[in-house]
């Protein structure tokens, strides 16, 4: 018998060692498996095979020891918590995060808020929020124009996963204020007597602003949930 081939496993430290595309391809997994319980050993397997890099007929030959340890190794990664990323390098090309949010245009907001949500649109929301830096000085620079692109939205698969984490929570934030200042608002002109509006219809997009923050909300905590899962079933 000749010699086993010797697995070499790149293990991501961080989510910066982690692309879009790759957690992408992990969620559509969980998805797809999540009501089955006999899948548990697969989805642990396809774990290693994607966040890795790795074959998956090579995963079976991990030692069970060294696949705890990768495992371990990756769900630290995700219990980071960084501020907004609000650079990053790909291609060689610098992008960045939209300087002042308050400016989004309504064409921007609307593709953001109908892909935010979606784990496989997430590279078409990234589109949106990060774009290529064309100036920069000190702390201020400004970005290209938002141009509905796929092909840039394919790249944007391949940037960091921490830079998604980061904008995510970032949108969800100023998502939350948004909405509690909006309701707030709403409610104070109703009381003057400011507003002809329907009081139904007020109450209408009300619950639409609470629905959709509700929807980053779950998400987000599915996220921290799944993370703090066990991987491997022993």
């Amino acid at each position: 018998m000749g010699k086993s081939r010797k697995i070499t496993l790149s293990v991501p430290t961080t989510l910066g060692d982690i692309t879009l595309g790759q957690y992408q391809k992990y969620m559509k997994v969980i998805d797809i498996n999540k009501d089955d319980d006999s899948s548990v050993d697969f989805v642990n397997k396809k774990l290693i095979e994607i966040f890795c890099d790795v074959n998956l007929s090579d995963v079976d030959k991990i030692p069970l020891k060294e696949a705890e340890r990768v495992v371990e190794v990756i769900t630290k990664a995700f219990e980071q918590k960084d501020k907004l990323i609000q650079h990053f390098t790909l291609r060689e090309v610098e992008f960045g995060f939209i300087p002042k949010l308050d400016d989004i245009s309504l064409g921007e907001y609307i593709d953001l808020e109908n892909t935010i949500v979606d784990w496989q649109k997430m590279h078409k929301a990234m589109a949106v929020l990060y774009r290529a830096v064309n100036f920069k000085s000190k702390d201020k620079y400004t970005i290209a124009p938002y141009d509905p692109n796929d092909e840039v939205s394919e790249i944007m698969k391949e940037m960091p996963l921490d830079a998604v984490m980061s904008s995510m929570v970032f949108f969800y934030d100023l998502g939350k204020e948004l909405s509690i200042a909006t309701l707030n608002f709403i409610e104070q002109e109703m009381k003057k007597g400011r507003t002809s509006l329907p009081k139904e219809l007020l109450e209408k997009n009300g619950d639409g602003i609470s629905q959709y923050m509700q929807s980053l909300k779950e998400m987000s905590s599915n996220l921290i949930e799944l993370h703090k899962s066990p991987f491997l079933s022993v």
